[in-house]
């Protein structure tokens, strides 16, 4: 009896060793997938490069606009930003720059009234150029630092403040002379005393580096926009706008 048991202990004791071994196996595994997927990512978003200075070039596609009940408007271009951003602490940066906007309108209607007057289009092509100015913390950075997780590099979320202001802003008519019916083109410009409409937006949003020459930035948030008496027609009185932006946008850094 006392062989048996102790025979039935033997094999009950390697049962669990090796039970125990193949357990250890898999975690370890596991663990090893999840480490490389976590260094993959941080090569991919730069992580663990220091970096204190980022030229930004980035641009997004402007959405259509609605179209009309009885022709369609066309309305697309694009937008460019071009921002230097640099870093006064791990946590904390500046950024300076301009917001290019070019765009493309196309507008069907009649000349008079659809009864008595003949359809035409008119093609407008504008070009829009605010000057910037922001700052942003990147309210988790110090932490990850400190954890060993990142460096003073530019991924990561953060809460920025931007200001920004029109400063050119012009585009070409295109039409026809009812007269003739030949195409003319007609070139406008704002003077930049008329572009007096400073905009200040409160925005949160991520940024991530994309290998050594990208990133990706996107965010949303309230604008407010000043209109000044000098952009407005004569005896009108200043007053401001409210709207909900949202960007996202794609690029190349240096």
């Amino acid at each position: 009896m006392k062989t048996i048991s102790t025979t039935i202990l033997f094999f009950l004791t390697g049962f669990l060793s090796i039970h125990a071994q193949q357990t250890t196996y898999s975690q370890e595994d596991s663990t090893v997938t999840i480490s490389e997927l976590k260094r993959v990512y941080r090569y991919i978003t730069r992580a663990n490069v220091e970096e204190k200075t980022l030229l930004k070039i980035g641009i997004r596609p402007n959405s259509l606009s609605p179209f009309s009940e009885d022709d369609r408007n066309s309305h697309f271009g694009l937008n460019l930003e071009m921002v230097v951003e640099h870093k006064i602490h791990p946590s904390v940066s500046i950024l300076v720059g301009i917001d290019y906007v070019p765009l493309y309108n196309s507008i069907k209607g009649y000349t008079s009234s659809p009864q008595a007057g003949s359809k035409r289009t008119l093609r407008f092509i504008s070009h829009d150029v605010k000057a910037r100015f922001g700052t942003r913390y990147y309210y988790a950075m110090s932490r990850r630092i400190r954890d060993g997780k990142t460096a003073n590099n530019f991924s990561g979320n953060y809460v920025g403040l931007n200001v920004s202001r029109p400063v050119l802003y012009q585009f070409t008519r295109y039409d026809y002379d009812s007269q003739t019916g030949e195409p003319t083109a007609s070139k406008h410009k704002t003077p930049l005393f008329r572009l007096d409409q400073p905009s200040l937006e409160l925005n949160w949003g991520l940024q991530r580096r994309l290998w050594r020459l990208g990133y990706i930035d996107v965010s949303a948030g309230p604008r407010i926009t000043f209109i000044g008496e000098s952009s407005l027609p004569v005896n009108n009185e200043k007053y401001t706008t409210f709207s909900f932006q949202f960007n996202a946008l794609i690029g190349l850094g240096w």
